[in-house]
């Protein structure tokens, strides 16, 4: 399974960092080892920063069969001095515990997804406030990656990242109107 991520989908997340959205889609790779449930974030003094996405798993037919709420974690600190060197952001991106997901459930296009730290919403989002489609995002991916049934992709986050401490409670939801698909907590260390 390789865990692919796409980057500055959400123009506003791309503006409350200083980055430019770019003019096509652009992806990293996180290693399959960085892959966790819902359970305790280790967020390393403050460093390291909530980011909500949307994950979807790729089916046979190389579209979506699945989506989970999931949390691409960053160690920012690692991140700011990688790209200020101009070097792959690895270290700050996959560390043990790095990408944490929830349960899978049907993929479907109209959804919401929130993630709340100890009571009060930080970030929600919708697929269509991004840049680019689900479908626009795989057909890019595909022109150069050996995508395969199984690998996922983190399809970027809206705004309001921002540091977990130690001692926050993380509940994250998939929502379909009124219907919570999936809820999971964390409790960070």
């Amino acid at each position: 399974m390789d865990v692919w991520c796409a980057i500055r989908t959400f123009p506003k997340h791309a503006a409350e960092l200083g980055n430019s959205t770019p003019q096509e889609p652009v992806f990293f790779l996180k290693s399959s080892s960085s892959v966790c449930a819902f359970s305790r974030i280790e967020c390393h003094n403050g460093d390291v920063h909530h980011e909500l996405e949307l994950v979807i798993r790729i089916g046979p037919d190389l579209k979506p069969d699945a989506m989970a709420v999931g949390l691409d974690l960053t160690k920012r600190s690692t991140q700011d001095r990688l790209k200020a060197g101009g070097l792959p952001w690895a270290a700050a991106k996959s560390f043990a515990g790095a990408s944490v997901i929830g349960d899978w459930v049907d993929f479907s296009k109209n959804v919401e997804y929130t993630l709340e730290i100890n009571g009060v919403l930080i970030q929600r989002a919708t697929l269509a406030q991004m840049s680019w489609s689900i479908e626009e995002l795989l057909d890019k991916l595909k022109e150069w990656a050996p995508l395969q049934a199984g690998d996922i992709l983190f399809t970027g986050t809206p705004s309001g990242v921002g540091p977990l401490n130690r001692g926050d409670l993380i509940k994250a939801r998939l929502l379909k109107g009124n219907m919570v698909l999936s809820s999971h907590s964390a409790y960070c260390i």
